[in-house]
């Protein structure tokens, strides 16, 4: 499946993507600002690795955004990298955001460690994956994640997890896939669907399935606990 990347955060209840941007980019926000701790941004260094068309820049407030990507194909990069050979240095940023990218690479492990060896001691990571999403930029296209399988990346990176979120619960899931698997011709169904889903969703608890999990997760300070024990992240 072909993927457009995301250009501007501009929602509209008539597009197939509605349901999935609508939960991600709240999920998101809600990540950035817990990072950002009531700062505005100012002084602060923000790396974001995979910037695609950098539609989360404005997230950061006064923060220099750095953008790197690995080409110049719908994105606007400041740097062309290798995801898993970052060419920054160590300790150089204080938060680094890496949003659905996991996915796409072969080395998960490689990725989240460079990551992580970019922040400076209590630094921030924001990192998006997808648990249930179908197909998409291929043939670079290699895994889905549970909480758990994030949480055991951030901490064998060092890091010690905040929070990891779903994006969403099941009922908005079961939705989106069922828009996915609607054929052309049942479009106008769409924009009902659309309506519809977050009312199914208000009345289940059910968050076990989920579009994406969003994780946070800090550098511990030198001398300070390390990841621990627990990566659940709840």
């Amino acid at each position: 499946m072909a993927t457009q990347r995301l250009q501007q955060r501009r929602l509209s209840r008539l597009r197939r993507d509605y349901l999935t941007y609508r939960a991600l980019w709240a999920a998101l926000g809600s990540a950035v600002q817990a990072a950002l701790a009531g700062r505005s941004g100012a002084g602060l260094v923000v790396v974001d690795v995979g910037c695609g068309e950098r539609p989360y820049a404005d997230l950061f407030g006064a923060a220099w955004c750095i953008g790197l990507d690995r080409s110049l194909d719908g994105a606007r990069p400041d740097i062309l990298a290798d995801a898993s050979r970052l060419p920054l240095a160590t300790g150089c940023a204080d938060i680094v955001l890496c949003t659905q990218v996991v996915e796409h690479v072969p080395d998960p492990a490689a990725l989240v460690a460079e990551c992580a060896r970019l922040l400076r001691p209590g630094g921030q990571l924001v990192l998006s994956g997808p648990f249930w999403w179908p197909m998409h930029e291929e043939p670079h296209d290699y895994l889905r994640f549970t909480r758990h399988g994030l949480a055991l990346l951030l901490g064998e990176a060092g890091l010690r997890v905040q929070a990891i979120e779903p994006d969403c619960g099941a009922m908005t899931a079961a939705v989106v896939a069922l828009i996915e698997a609607l054929p052309r011709r049942a479009a106008p169904l769409i924009p009902l669907l659309n309506l519809v889903a977050p009312l199914l969703q208000a009345g289940s608890s059910d968050r076990r399935s989920t579009l994406n999990w969003v994780a946070r997760a800090m550098l511990p300070p030198p001398g300070g606990p390390g990841p621990g024990p627990d990566h659940h992240g709840r």
